[in-house]
């Protein structure tokens, strides 16, 4: 075979190899990598295991032992009663009563003299205390009413969350959750924007984060309803959304960043979204 032949067969299948590859590479720079960030996004990688949505919600609602973990020197806060810590289970109730009311519930105090800590004492008390006091008062349908907290310090920051899960007789069940952030060196609250600008997060990426988590949840949501389930709906257009406007959030164990999505703050349901930093 003519030798000059070859050579240009060879340059043409080494031509048509280098297109091809081209091809493949812009198909996975445009495509694949867009399919990857949402499963990243949506898939939080920890200690080489991918964590899914799922995943965390579970991770946050075994956060809730009712109690408080900080190393913090407390001595130098004025105490509401100096016998106790920063925060501790104040009320509790373990109790049944046939016919009317089933609750479980460990009500914590944030024990420090502050104007700004008294405002969160008292939400607690009318958004969780309150409804205990109905719940016992009697009501027209059976009720279950169950209650924890936890509390965390880390970076001079107390983290506080509340969980109440309400069963009342044919309504779904509600998942309610109340956070609380405190600066313990300055007396007052702490926004989300601060933290993370004090970690030098960017701000873009949470929410890109918030975006691609509500998004996915609201796709199988749809998807279930679909198939005829009665699910929450999200309103993705929704304000509650944007980084100025999100309250509910804390700090976990290990300075894990926490924002929570409890919409059975608002309505019947137990859904939430739960995206950790």
């Amino acid at each position: 075979m003519n030798t000059k032949f070859i050579r240009y067969t060879m340059y043409a299948i080494i031509v048509v190899i280098c297109i091809v590859s081209i091809g493949l590479a812009v198909y996975a720079q445009f495509f694949m990598e867009e399919d990857i960030g949402g499963a990243y996004e949506n898939d939080i990688e920890a200690g080489g295991n991918i964590l899914t949505a799922q995943d965390v919600n579970q991770s946050f609602l075994d956060l809730f032992t009712n109690e408080l973990y900080s190393n913090y020197d407390d001595s130098t806060l004025t105490k509401i009663d100096n016998n106790q810590e920063i925060v501790y289970t104040f009320y509790e109730n373990n109790q049944t009563v046939n016919g009317s009311y089933s609750m479980n519930i460990k009500i914590p105090l944030i024990n420090i003299q502050s104007d700004v800590v008294a405002e969160y004492n008292n939400l607690t008390q009318r958004i969780f205390v309150d409804k205990i006091n109905s719940v016992m008062a009697g009501t027209t349908v059976y009720t279950i009413y169950n209650l924890d907290y936890i509390a965390y310090v880390n970076n001079n920051i107390l983290s506080v969350a509340i969980k109440a899960t309400i069963k009342e007789g044919d309504n779904p069940q509600r998942v309610i959750v109340q956070t609380y952030n405190y600066d313990l060196q300055n007396d007052k609250s702490v926004t989300l924007r601060e933290i993370l600008e004090d970690r030098d997060i960017d701000e873009t990426v949470v929410a890109n984060k918030i975006r691609s988590v509500v998004q996915k949840a609201s796709d199988d949501a749809a998807q279930m309803a679909a198939s005829g389930y009665t699910v929450y709906q999200r309103n993705l257009e929704d304000d509650m959304y944007e980084i100025d406007n999100i309250t509910n959030f804390m700090e976990g164990p290990n300075g894990e960043l926490y924002i929570i999505f409890a919409y059975g703050n608002n309505n019947y349901t137990s859904e939430m979204d739960i995206i950790e930093i």
